[in-house]
């Protein structure tokens, strides 16, 4: 008996048959028409309906012109705007908020053109990838695509270390470029100058370097679990009864996740989603010594940078002495070394 290949045919009142080559994937487009024949695909057009049902995520060997054009308007406005924030002389509380909205808008500016420029350039040095069709792999690939790297880890989880570092980093350029504009209008018109000559606070060094410390450290432990193997897959190998070693596993981020709120509920919690008390604690307490940042700045930019008590900076040391000894721990792990053990969950 020979076999028939295309699609099976349709009667005229039986229900729509799926696309030949994608069944289970893709209906057809088109149903059955009473008396109509049924309708015939080429292997070309097959194989296109298949590769569109299956992308989930924008093709990364291309950059969507919108984001061109966003990054452009966000230039051009920061820029009208920080130039009227900068000609005004009175320094009034108005005039000190609008010249902070203006230091935030150069915030967003700079950072969406750089996140277009680093999605042009992984455009141009990106290949086609075999592992490209696993669902999983293009999550994590498309949630590492520009910018969005800087807060994304490895198994593409929203990092609590790195995400630190970014917050902190905004913070601080965006007063730089507030003191920078409100310079004209204070009286002495040194506003800025003294900010990073004379009135320099060096507990700004802290809070800048120990989110660095964390995140090098937090990747340190990582990368170099289970005897420098890095971590393993959460699903593979099975015990082996008396031959057992603890092995650090991680589980990838599930396939189709994205969104900025399943990103945020990524930096308090851990792999199976239960609450992460060390990332928690990170979390909180970066949240509230940034509010008083910004707080303290918008009440008195003359002072410049705004000076953080001592509380705070004890409870961020803490904090993030937490977070990373927890690190140290949970990736804590040995790779058999008889070739023939097999992992466990650590």
């Amino acid at each position: 008996m020979s076999e028939t290949t295309g699609s099976p045919p349709q009667s005229a009142t039986g229900p729509e048959q799926p696309v030949a080559g994608v069944a289970g994937v893709l209906p057809s487009p088109v149903s059955a028409q009473a008396g109509s024949s049924p309708m015939q695909l080429s292997p070309e057009r097959t194989a296109n309906v298949a590769r569109l049902a299956a992308r989930r995520f924008p093709d990364p060997s291309k950059v969507n012109a919108n984001w061109w054009v966003l990054a452009i308007l966000l230039l051009a406005l920061a820029f009208v705007s920080s130039l009227l924030a900068a000609e005004v002389t009175a320094f009034s509380y108005i005039h000190r908020l609008a010249a902070a909205a203006a230091a935030l808008l150069d915030v967003i500016a700079l950072t969406t053109f750089a996140h277009v420029i680093l999605l042009w350039y992984q455009s141009k040095i990106t290949e086609p990838d075999p592992s490209a069709a696993d669902p999983a792999q293009e999550t994590v690939n498309f949630r590492q695509r520009g910018l969005k790297a800087a807060v994304i880890g490895q198994d593409g989880r929203a990092s609590t270390s790195k995400t630190q570092v970014v917050l902190w980093t905004a913070a601080v350029v965006w007063a730089l470029i507030d003191l920078l504009l409100l310079a004209r209008a204070y009286p002495s018109r040194n506003l800025f100058t003294a900010t990073i000559t004379s009135n320099w606070r060096p507990e700004y060094l802290v809070l800048l370097g120990l989110p660095v410390a964390a995140a090098a450290t937090a990747k340190t432990v990582v990368s170099g679990s289970n005897n420098g193997r890095g971590p393993v897959p959460g699903d593979g190998g099975t015990e082996v009864p008396g031959r057992t070693t603890r092995v650090y596993k991680r589980h990838p981020v599930r396939p189709g996740v994205k969104g900025f709120i399943k990103g945020m509920a990524e930096l308090i919690t851990a792999d199976d989603g239960t609450v992460a008390w060390p990332d928690l604690q990170y979390v909180a307490f970066t949240l509230i010594t940034l509010v008083y940042f910004v707080t303290q700045l918008l009440a008195q930019p003359q002072q410049g940078l705004p000076p953080v008590p001592a509380a705070l900076l004890t409870l961020m040391g803490v904090s993030v002495s937490g977070y990373t000894a927890s690190k140290i721990v949970e990736t804590k792990g040995q790779w058999p070394d008889d070739g023939q053990t097999q992992v466990t969950e650590g």
